[in-house]
């Protein structure tokens, strides 16, 4: 990581960068693992409705003695409605989920984000039952295992994919002042930061571990440029801009939360003697 530099103007990429991660963390696709949880929950509840079905056809053949001609058009007609029709019902009536999605937290999309079409999931119902029900999911489990996308046949012939819409959120980590830097943030001058950049530092350091190291860099000396005008004695010639950035943060959200506590002793301190004055009517 660089040290923080003198002045350089890195706003014209701010807007840019901040759009491709929102992007990327909007758009982020489900894991193999995610999607073939979500299809024993669909693949039972399919089986279920073909068994139920077939025993329903067979049942009702007997009973009106029907020949055989009757009972394979009403078991072909059970296969088609419990394997194909009953995926793509259930994808366009609830916006590409199904059982086993809105267990998982997952949702069928088009590859620019929009919600599916019906051609899309009938083209992906029927290439289901030749690469999942008729090779055991082997062509299914090649093709997820190879695309970044974990997307199967028929995503890719659909031009779909599965979102991962509902993530487990992050426990949220007491911002701390970097030990190099606590005696410059003690006498820092940080009340003048505006809220709107306090919170993409926020978003920033908890994601910096898992970009790619251009973007990090990047984006930590762009936030730095915004952040110094605002600041008072400037940091440490030679600082890490994130160790700087860090301590800003977790410098400004302490007295912030001091201030909190002080102003709510004074309110309680207040209303205690307010409690106790001789009011009369």
């Amino acid at each position: 990581m660089d040290a923080i530099p003198g002045t350089t103007d890195a706003a014209a990429s701010r807007d840019a960068l901040v759009t491709g991660e929102a992007v990327l963390l909007d758009l982020r696709p489900a894991s193999f693992a995610v999607r073939l949880a979500s299809f024993l929950i669909d693949g039972l509840v399919e089986l279920v409705i073909a068994i139920g079905g077939t025993y329903a056809v067979v049942r009702l053949g007997s009973a009106f003695g029907l020949d055989d001609g009757y009972l394979a058009a009403g078991l072909v007609a059970v296969t088609v409605a419990a394997f194909i029709g009953h995926p793509v019902l259930t994808e366009l009536l609830t916006n590409g989920r199904s059982l086993g999605r809105l267990a998982l937290g997952t949702r069928v999309v088009r590859d620019d984000g929009g919600p599916v079409h019906a051609r899309q999931s009938l083209l992906r119902a029927v290439m289901a039952m030749f690469e999942i029900w008729s090779t055991s999911g082997a062509i299914a489990l090649v093709v997820s295992l190879v695309d970044r996308r974990s997307r199967r046949l028929g995503d890719l012939l659909a031009g779909t994919f599965v979102l991962q819409e509902r993530l487990r959120a992050p426990l949220p980590v007491r911002p701390e002042v970097p030990p190099t830097l606590r005696a410059w943030a003690a006498t820092a001058d940080v009340g003048r930061l505006e809220l709107t950049l306090l919170q993409d530092i926020r978003a920033f350091l908890p994601r910096a571990g898992v970009m790619a190291p251009e973007s990090r860099r990047r984006i930590a000396l762009d936030l730095v440029q915004r952040v110094v005008p605002s600041v008072a004695p400037p940091p440490p010639v030679g600082t890490d801009p994130e160790e700087f950035l860090r301590a800003v943060l977790a410098e400004r959200s302490r007295r912030d939360e001091q201030r909190l506590r002080e102003d709510l002793a004074r309110e309680q301190e207040l209303a205690a003697q307010v409690a106790v004055l001789p009011f009369r009517r």
